[in-house]
């Protein structure tokens, strides 16, 4: 339970900053390629392979994805999302390694895709290191 508890904590201080974690009606909202559903369990295997995520086991989270896409080479996910690329921007959701929501993570030992070269994955977050 301990670590839910600093789980929770972390993903407070993401909403508490205003950093724009979605509600869950986008849930349910059809896909338009611009999806900013924020989520942890997700039963699914790794991007492209035949293990399980750690989002499978509830150790990973995707915080914003639009505001804080996936890319690998050309490819960005969700697609619509290749403006918020530039993290010089400072928008709205964006996280950034120097950030409140980074920090957070980073002191329940969970580490941030962001730090990625390849892919990157700035909405990553996990207890794996995955």
């Amino acid at each position: 339970m301990p670590h839910a508890i600093a789980t929770a904590k972390a993903i407070q201080v993401a909403v508490s900053t205003r950093c724009g974690v979605t509600s869950p009606a986008e849930v349910t909202a059809p896909p338009t390629g611009d999806g900013n559903t924020t989520s942890a369990f997700v039963c699914r295997p790794v991007r492209g392979r035949t293990i399980w995520s750690a989002h499978a086991y509830g150790l990973a989270i995707d915080v914003n994805p639009f505001q804080n896409p996936y890319r690998s080479g050309q490819r960005v996910l969700p697609e619509l999302a290749t403006a918020y690329l530039d993290r010089g921007r400072k928008l709205p959701g964006m996280i950034t390694a120097a950030g409140p929501v980074v920090a957070a993570f980073r002191s329940i030992g969970w580490t941030w895709g962001g730090g990625w070269t390849s892919p990157t994955d700035l909405m990553h977050f996990s207890s794996t290191g995955h």
